[in-house]
């Protein structure tokens, strides 16, 4: 991806550009002896939100840094594409590069929950709040804006939200309220990500909560919550309505596809796998997850604005630089281009989705879960996941994964 001179964006394809692409826009004027030299602002992008092919984002990116540039004395912008996984990714670059070559650090970068808490512990990146507008942070949803937060301090400004949604075939008329009775209504077999390797599975620990359910080390499971949703699953499989596979899942992204494209007609996905219903000739709706009373659950990551950089001039420009990103008019662009809900208000007024209603995009952003309260590692969660699993496969009864789930 390359910028053109003056601060307009070339519209050079972004296609040939590999992981470690590099944009950069060029001052107006070359620097004299009385003129000092233009700051430069160095931006690590994960690819998951600037994919190498997808030009139309790349553009808005390109457009959005170019304007930038041209508002801060000729700032140069050196935008780099980094991958977002755990090798070669974000995170363990920032931690290699830190003690060996600092000056290879970027000034901001994007990272997710998990990321961020880890990059807070090692001390890689720097609290955020005095740099960027308090409108700003004020126009946040109240459950992105908690991720932000680590040590009691905001560290990050959440930019698109990655949310648990239940798509299904919208061949008749959407559901208002997505219970455990809707769901045999619809009559379609679903699919959700079962599989989990560390504790109990984010789907059934959001359905045992929204049912009443107590999940803490020091205090038994609900056994009401319990039975509720495993007579859910009960039934569902008693009338072959668990999509096959379902156990060997562990995120939406290993099937989301198939919904999309109709394999599969109904199941759990998430909000950054929207993409991929774009221009689906099947129409899909989208509602919260299925739960005993329909009331809208979810647990919440994003992608989060940080600032890396010790250097207080340059924690300065990051600042502006979040803020111009954070514009209720940029954000929302963006976050339309790429089909991921925007975590501020004012943006998402202006981004939408076919089959969703913001209202309930607005519900999940104001009372999800955090991803650091599913808590699920403790022995009762291993237990009621072992439970579970034995019910969907037919290894147990309700009843009998019941009393699996709550024995000591």
């Amino acid at each position: 991806m390359q910028f053109a001179a003056g601060g307009r964006p070339s519209r050079t394809s972004c296609r040939d550009a590999d992981a470690a692409a590099t944009a950069t826009i060029a001052p107006t004027a070359a620097p004299t002896a009385e003129t000092p030299e233009p700051a430069t602002l160095t931006i690590w992008f994960p690819d998951t939100l600037l994919p190498a092919n997808a030009d139309a984002v790349a553009a808005i990116v390109e457009a959005d840094v170019a304007e930038f540039s041209n508002t801060q004395d000729g700032v140069t912008v050196e935008l780099r594409r980094k991958v977002e996984g755990d090798v070669g990714g974000i995170l363990s670059t920032l931690r290699s590069a830190n003690g060996v070559a600092p000056g290879a650090l970027p000034d901001i970068t994007l990272l997710r929950r998990n990321d961020l808490v880890r990059a807070v512990e090692d001390g890689l990146i720097q609290p955020i709040e005095g740099r960027v507008a308090s409108t700003v942070i004020a126009d946040l949803f109240p459950a992105a804006l908690r991720l932000g937060r680590a040590d009691d301090q905001l560290y990050a400004l959440p930019y698109l939200a990655d949310l648990y949604l239940f798509a299904y075939d919208a061949g008749s008329q959407p559901v208002e309220r997505m219970t455990f009775d809707a769901v045999f209504d619809l009559d379609r077999p679903l699919v959700v990500p079962a599989a989990s390797s560390s504790g109990i599975a984010d789907v059934l620990w959001l359905q045992y909560s929204a049912a009443g359910g107590i999940l803490d080390p020091e205090s038994p499971l609900t056994e009401t919550a319990v039975a509720s949703v495993f007579s859910f699953y009960d039934r569902l499989r008693t009338e072959g309505l668990i999509v096959p596979g379902s156990v060997d899942y562990t995120s939406p992204g290993d099937y989301s596809r198939a919904i999309a494209t109709g394999q599969i007609p109904s199941g759990v996905v998430k909000t950054s796998q929207l993409a991929q219903f774009v221009g689906s000739e099947r129409p899909t709706a989208f509602s919260s997850i299925p739960t005993s009373t329909g009331d809208p659950v979810s647990s919440i990551d994003a992608w989060m604005w940080v600032i890396v950089t010790q250097d207080p001039e340059q924690q300065a420009i990051a600042g502006h630089f979040i803020n111009w990103m954070m514009n209720a008019e940029h954000h929302g662009t963006f976050a339309q281009a790429l089909s991921i809900p925007p975590t501020q208000r004012n943006a998402l007024r202006r981004w939408s989705f076919p089959g969703i209603e913001n209202a309930l995009l607005s519900n999940l952003m104001t009372n999800a879960f955090s991803t650091d309260q599913l808590i699920g590692t403790g022995g009762a969660a291993r237990a009621m996941q072992a439970a579970w699993i034995d019910l969907i496969t037919g290894e147990s009864n309700a009843q009998e994964a019941v009393r699996s789930a709550l024995q000591p």
